[in-house]
């Protein structure tokens, strides 16, 4: 059975003691500068001289800045979050200049999400437990899975919304290809049902992990929230509440996700999906004053379907476990009209409407459900490319 070598991360909750939580805020906040001031140095530089600052620039900044009185508390935390913030930066400017992202912005205080990356230097395990520079203990990590320890090349604490601490650790791992099973499946994704096959399955994430009723609580507290006075302390509370909420959700529909395309990816050894663009499919319908839009609150329960769904996630996780496992995911044409062909005789029907769940073709007469019909030609296509 053929193996392959490939960065993978492993991610934990971890618990740190008081202490360690506030070495880490303290470490976040020397990193929040670090940044900022890098990011100005670069800006000032270009706008006062036309020159542009290396990461090697800024590296030699820090230095300085590790130097002067009035910021000593920068040698009181690692040095090596500090360094990678750099290196964060050099790659946000690569990322501008290639036209992928717009420019770097500022990091904030309550805008940015925190996140100190370690490196081989900056961390070790020591009897199965995880050691960051500068602290005096190591950190409650609960690892739920086995992971290649020795291969770790880097460690990255983050805290969400809702004030949980994780460990996201970054190996260098071996995954075996999967017995090939001789089968092929259709996926058409929808919204009345997120997922429905072309064996005549139809899986939803509500099914198992209940999503209504947290999404139900996340639209709870925000309407909480909207009667609250910004800056209150009760709006402090209800905000971490509405966070704790959105964590949830969240949570419940990535495990759905990732449980699902894992079993896909076991049972097929092809799986064949739209190349859907979800970007133009939940474009607002408001138009513009002069010229507004048609069915704008129709549009936007449309759109609010598709991204609950999370469309794009679903074909990241299937495509990256696919490759892992030597299975093949194929992406048909997103133009292909796989709703409104007849999966019997091939008749297009230009008349099907979006509201129609079901239709009968004129030419062969057979009875269609709008979503398994296409699901049905989604394979074919996909197995004739």
């Amino acid at each position: 059975m053929t193996t392959k070598a490939m960065l993978r991360a492993f991610k934990f909750r971890c618990y740190p003691t008081p202490e360690q939580e506030a070495a880490l805020v303290q470490t976040w906040g020397c990193v929040r500068l670090v940044f900022n001031k890098a990011l100005d140095l670069r800006s000032t530089t270009w706008k006062q001289h036309q020159r542009s600052v290396s990461y090697g620039d800024t590296s030699a900044a820090l230095t300085a800045w590790k130097r002067d009185p009035k910021l000593a508390f920068l040698r009181e935390v690692s040095a090596v979050p500090l360094q990678q913030s750099l290196r964060q930066l050099q790659q946000a400017f690569s990322n501008f200049f290639a036209k992928r992202a717009k420019y770097p912005r500022f990091k904030t205080k309550h805008g940015s999400a925190l996140s100190l990356e370690y490196t081989t230097s900056g961390f070790r395990f020591k009897a199965g437990q995880l050691w960051l520079a500068k602290m005096d203990a190591p950190l409650d990590v609960r690892v739920s899975r086995d992971f290649p320890m020795a291969a770790a090349s880097s460690v990255t604490v983050t805290q969400d919304a809702a004030g949980r601490w994780h460990v996201s650790i970054l190996c260098t791992d071996q995954t075996e290809a999967l017995p090939s099973t001789g089968d092929a499946i259709g996926v058409d994704l929808g919204v009345a049902d997120a997922l429905v096959l072309s064996d005549g399955r139809r899986l939803n994430p509500d099914d198992d992990f209940n999503v209504q009723h947290k999404q139900a609580r996340v639209v709870k507290y925000q309407r909480r929230l909207a009667k609250k006075t910004r800056g209150s302390k009760n709006y402090g509370r209800v905000k971490t509440k509405l966070a704790t909420a959105h964590s949830a959700l969240t949570d419940a529909r990535r495990d759905w996700l990732h449980k699902t395309t894992t079993q896909l990816v076991q049972d097929y050894d092809v799986i064949v999906i739209e190349d859907l663009n979800v970007a133009g499919m939940t474009r607002s319908a408001k138009g513009t004053a002069t010229k507004p839009g048609r069915s704008v609150r129709a549009k936007a329960r449309l759109n609010r379907g598709i991204l609950n769904h999370t469309f794009g996630q679903f074909r990241q996780f299937l495509e990256y476990k696919a490759d892992w496992y030597g299975k093949q995911v194929i992406a048909i044409d997103r133009w292909f009209p796989s709703s409104k062909t007849c999966s019997t005789c091939g008749a297009i029907n230009t008349e099907l409407q979006l509201q129609d769940r079901t239709w009968t073709c004129t030419q062969c007469q057979t009875a269609h459900d709008r979503d398994q019909n296409a699901a049905t030609n989604i394979l074919a296509v996909g197995l004739t490319v």
